[in-house]
Parts: structure tokens; C-alpha cells; sequence
């Protein structure tokens, strides 16, 4: 359920037309199987970030939603698992309002994974927004693991951080039983091991963390780095996402450093070519 009061601003993702009619007409998930899995008792559930386009235009959501049916994660998977599940959440609001007008609510989207899930072992995983999905509905799912690059917590402090223009279901559904979903501590499952990979240096990621930090099956891998989002670089992910645990928790006892950390999954030609694209794209998308 959308609620607008008449003294709220128009808000491109949530008011649109066309976000509405994609969100009223699409599935807004995907689901793939690798048939050459030996494992096919396992689930992985990607969940796409507010990043999923920008800047909130008409222009850019015809091209990124519109014509090219974006998803985050679909070209980087979890090896040898059989079911893949990606979603996305077009209002870009922590998937407050589900992904479509169907499964139009985080109760909905629950009993969605739920029934997609049924008999298998889950993995979760997204960055920021969906890092914060990962958590939660791996949690409320049961999952047996969940990984996060900088995700959320908490939108509570949002309430006094942000505005209704920039977050605002956030702001809508404040007084509504959804805000129960503004603080997920209460909902992690402590049967569940996360893999929280967070900037240092970033207040706001710091924060987030410093919320959850005393959970005990939280392992907490930091960077030296501002950067929120994925804190090394994105060309070292398919290795990250896909190593041994064992090897994973030794990265838990300090701060580490992305590029040295890239180098270590990647080698050093692959993570300087990886720097390099990752700046043409950042160049681009700035202008």
C-alpha cells in the first residue's frame, strides 16, 4: 500500500508513472538454474541496490529498467549452486514496498522467498539497500548465510539524516507497522552467519555497523576506505563471493586495504585493469 498526503513532494521513483507501471506490470525478479550444479540443494537471492540507476530520471530508467531489464549481480553468481533468484525494488526504498503489486510488501516478499526456497539451503546477499535485504529476509527466511558490502541496519536515523524527497517511503510509512522494518537487529536470525564487508572511513557505514557490531555471528570485514558500496574492486567480487569461509574469517582480524586486498584475489594485472574500468564507468556515469 502507497500512501501519499497531499503536502508530500513529488517523488520521481515512487510517483511516477512509469516506475508505477513497471512496478505494476513486471515481476522485477529473475529466476535461473545452473544445470550444471553438482549442489542442487542450494539457493542463492541477489538483491539489486538503490543503485540500479541514477540519477532518477525518465531517461535513465527507460534505459536501464525500460530497455535493458537491469538486474545488479546477474553477470556474478555463486558458483556450483543450482536455483539463482535476483530482485530489484524500482522505488529504490529498502524494499519497503516489495518489488511488484503482488508481492507489495516485506510480509509478502517474505512468504515470495519462502515458497521459492522451500527444501533448499539459502545464501543471501546484496550491497547497501540490498545488503540490508540480504540480512533481513535471509534472516526471516532462514538462511544459512548472508553476505553485505555496506549494507543497512537501520533506516531509523534516516528519519533526521534525509528528507522525503530523497527516501520517501521511508518517510511515508513512518507511523505505518512497516517501520517495524526500519530497525532489522531485533529480526537477525543468530543461526545465520553474516559476511559484512564495510568502509572504515565511511561515517555513515560505521555507524550501521557499530549498530549490529556485538552480534555473534557478525563477521565483520573492514577496509581502510570511504567508499561505500563494494569497499575493494568490483572485479575481485566473483572470487570474494565465491572463497572458503576459513580463508574469508582471516580478513576479520584487521583493516584492510582494497587495492592490496584486490591484489590478493586477483593478482595485479587484473586488479589494476579492474581500477581502470572502474574509473571510466565512474567518469561516465558522472557525465
Amino acid at each position: 500500500m502507497e500512501i501519499k498526503e497531499s503536502n508530500e513532494p513529488y517523488v520521481f521513483q515512487v510517483d511516477s508513472e512509469l516506475v508505477k507501471n513497471i512496478y505494476n506490470a513486471k515481476d522485477n525478479f529473475l529466476v535461473s538454474y545452473n544445470e550444471k550444479a553438482t549442489d542442487r540443494s542450494t539457493c542463492a537471492i541477489y538483491f539489486s541496490s538503490n543503485d540500479i540507476y541514477y540519477p532518477n530520471s525518465k531517461e535513465v530508467f527507460t534505459e536501464r529498467i525500460v530497455e535493458k531489464n537491469f538486474f545488479e549481480w546477474y553477470g556474478t553468481r555463486i558458483e556450483n549452486v543450482y536455483k539463482h533468484i535476483l530482485l530489484r525494488d524500482v522505488h529504490k526504498q529498502w524494499y519497503l514496498s516489495g518489488i511488484n503489486k503482488e508481492v507489495n510488501s516485506p510480509e509478502k516478499l517474505k512468504d515470495f522467498l519462502k515458497e521459492q526456497t522451500q527444501g533448499l539451503s539459502v545464501i543471501t546477499l546484496g550491497s547497501s539497500a540490498g545488503g540490508y535485504a540480504a540480512v533481513l529476509y535471509g534472516s526471516l527466511i532462514g538462511a544459512k548465510k548472508a553476505i553485505s558490502f555496506n549494507g543497512q541496519f537501520e533506516l531509523v536515523s534516516l528519519l533526521d539524516s534525509s528528507d522525503s524527497k530523497t527516501d520517501p517511503y521511508v518517510f511515508r510509512y513512518r507511523s505505518l507497522p512497516r517501520s517495524r522494518y526500519y530497525d532489522i537487529k531485533p529480526f537477525i536470525n543468530k543461526e545465520m552467519d553474516i559476511y559484512y564487508f564495510g568502509s572504515a572511513k565511511s561515517t555513515w557505514d560505521s555507524e550501521q555497523y557499530n549498530h549490529v557490531r556485538e552480534v555473534n555471528t557478525l563477521n565483520a570485514l573492514l577496509f581502510n576506505t570511504k567508499h561505500h558500496g563494494i569497499p575493494f574492486l568490483k572485479s575481485a567480487l566473483n572470487v570474494v563471493i565465491n572463497m572458503d569461509v576459513k580463508k574469508l574469517k582471516k580478513y576479520t582480524t584487521r583493516k584492510n586495504n582494497p587495492v592490496l586486498f584486490s591484489i590478493k584475489m586477483i593478482g595485479i594485472i587484473k586488479t589494476f585493469q579492474g581500477a581502470k574500468k572502474q574509473l571510466l564507468y565512474k567518469y561516465k556515469k558522472r557525465n
